[in-house]
């Protein structure tokens, strides 16, 4: 059975060809485990097709037979979606019933149902009763949820394993789409809400009271009654979700994280995504979005601070809301709005045609510099003396600028090359300039970890350590080992980064930490960690997660794991 990480190396290969590096970043993962990945697909593709080493670089997939490549990738998808729907269409079912209904043999759905108690262990309960066999125990109202969700993830694979034609799904979708349902049940779209009438009447088995508004889509009596509960029950809770109520809650995140990272737009977003959520539940797991790694590791506070509002949310409005990630692109979207001022940049030029075409290509294509044209060296001087100017860009070929400012010299209409160099530049020169400011020497050191010692106790051994000597105050160390314990850890290729936010006056202060045994975290083996302590009132702190993702991205991972000291750390990231 292909897993859903290497489902998404196959369907990222089967249109482009990509690096091991590559392929961690997309997935998360480390190469390390790409390659075995690749191994796993390789010999699960058998005869269907390849992954093979491009002679010009990276990987492809080769597919000879496209149908039986279909078909692996349809079953690998769905067979444990098709577990649950088993489940939740039959008060129990034996491994024979399993095996027969997937094809698969019982010692693949033993593993693969452990798979699914532990996948959904915070989620469902799957369990198993002894001569009777595997079954979901969950309420009714539950069951509509994970049934609608998994129609609504492939509505003509689902309504065909259910009985029911496509051309009926259409009509009820097109009925839904002439009502106004937003008048009754708003907030939920056409499709999701089609996926709510067809799970109720496939569950629904109890006659009651029923609101005359679901009569129009001829679902039967049972049906109605299901969904008269249901929606009745929703719009109570949406009903508590306002604009206030979010407001206070971001205001009390504002006061645990010392920072203000919203303003009214990310309170309408959120206030409007908890009421989505409310009217259409998640329970069914669904595939990571894609590139996520990287936005997490540029904004760990966001994802942070969607952990605890996910949980206070859930807490305060009675709901179940699991993706942390698409509350965490909020959070990364309000903080970019907030961000400091733009950098001030100088183009020096003798050639006004020149400069002022260069002028708007760099306005139009770099919109977060503010860039002032100087074309006289008199200027140049007043221009340097009075002004904070970050980056110098010399436009005027024979002439040289004695300054201790970055310089990026530009011979004559600017490329996409030299646009791309300057953005690069800028997003790295004062991270570049304070890295022993940021990452002091004095404090890094070595840490003595046993061998048998997990993630949690090799965190709280250091954060000990750290408070011991005056590094951390006891509350940054608390601080840290709760976030450690929620998972969704921040692990930039190999190298652990625990952090928390302080209210010291500095911006950022990591401490390099070598381990004496490797150890795993969130799926990752790693032998350095960064303590990192962050203001997030100061933008500095974007900066530099920023710079140690791109920068640590740049190297293999073998060299990342094989730094042994600061010095070679160092090394690394100034690169």
């Amino acid at each position: 059975m292909l897993n859903q990480r290497q489902v998404q190396i196959m369907e990222h290969l089967e249109h482009s060809k990509a690096s091991g590096l590559e392929l961690a970043k997309i997935t998360g993962t480390s190469k390390r485990t790409v390659l075995r990945d690749i191994s796993q697909i390789n010999y699960l593709l058998g005869e269907t097709g390849e992954v093979i080493s491009n002679p010009v670089g990276g990987y492809q997939l080769h597919i000879r037979d496209k149908q039986a490549y279909m078909n692996l990738l349809h079953q690998s998808m769905y067979d444990d979606e098709l577990i649950l729907l088993e489940l939740l269409c039959h008060d129990f079912r034996t491994l024979d019933d399993l095996a027969t209904t997937l094809y698969v043999s019982k010692p693949t759905l033993s593993e693969k149902i452990v798979f699914l108690r532990s996948h959904y262990a915070n989620r469902l309960a799957i369990k198993s009763k002894p001569n009777y066999g595997h079954y979901l125990d969950e309420t009714i109202t539950r069951k509509l949820i994970l049934l609608a969700n998994l129609i609504d993830k492939n509505p003509a694979f689902f309504c065909n394993r259910l009985g029911i034609s496509m051309d009926d799904y259409n009509g009820l979708l097109q009925t839904v789409r002439t009502i106004e349902i937003s008048d009754y049940y708003p907030n939920i779209h056409s499709a999701h809400f089609v996926s709510l009438l067809l799970a109720a009447q496939v569950l629904g088995d109890e006659a009651g009271e029923v609101a005359s508004f679901f009569y129009a889509f001829d679902i039967g009596e049972a049906a109605c009654t299901l969904l008269t509960s249901f929606t009745s029950t929703q719009k109570q809770r949406s009903s508590r979700v306002t604009v206030e109520q979010v407001q206070q809650m971001l205001q009390r995140l504002a006061e645990q994280y010392n920072t203000s990272v919203y303003d009214l737009e990310l309170v309408e977003q959120l206030t409007a995504h908890l009421k989505r959520s409310i009217a259409y539940p998640i329970l069914l797991h669904d595939r990571k979005l894609h590139n996520i790694a990287n936005i997490k590791a540029v904004y760990p506070l966001a994802f942070d601070l969607s952990i605890a509002f996910v949980a206070r949310a859930n807490e305060q409005f009675g709901m179940e809301l699991y993706d942390i990630d698409l509350i965490g692109l909020y959070f990364s979207c309000a903080m970019e709005r907030m961000k400091q001022p733009a950098s001030k940049v100088l183009l020096f030029s003798d050639q006004y045609a020149v400069a002022s075409i260069n002028k708007q290509m760099i306005e139009k294509e770099l919109p977060a510099i503010e860039l002032i044209l100087v074309m006289h060296r008199q200027e140049l001087n007043s221009v340097l003396e009075q002004q904070d100017i970050k980056l110098i860009l010399n436009n005027a070929p024979f002439q040289e600028v004695n300054s201790d400012v970055t310089q990026i010299s530009i011979k004559q209409v600017i490329t996409k090359a030299e646009l791309q160099t300057i953005q690069d530049t800028l997003e790295k020169i004062d991270v570049h300039k304070n890295i022993k400011t940021y990452f002091p020497e004095a404090l890094a050191m070595n840490y003595r970890n046993k061998l048998s010692d997990n993630w949690d106790a090799v965190i709280a051994g250091i954060c000990k350590q750290l408070e011991a000597n005056g590094t951390l105050s006891e509350e940054e160390t608390v601080k840290i080992k709760e976030r450690e314990q929620k998972g969704d850890n921040l692990v930039i290729n190999h190298l652990a980064v625990p952090h928390c936010t302080t209210q010291r006056n500095q911006a950022f202060f990591a401490v390099f930490v070598h381990l004496i045994h490797p150890v795993e975290v969130d799926g990752t083996l790693v032998q350095n960690v960064l303590v990192a302590c962050v203001n997030p009132n100061v933008s500095t702190e974007l900066k530099v997660f920023s710079y140690l993702y791109y920068v640590l991205n740049e190297h293999e991972e073998e060299m990342v794991l094989g730094i042994e000291d600061y010095a070679s750390f160092i090394a690394c990231i100034e690169k």
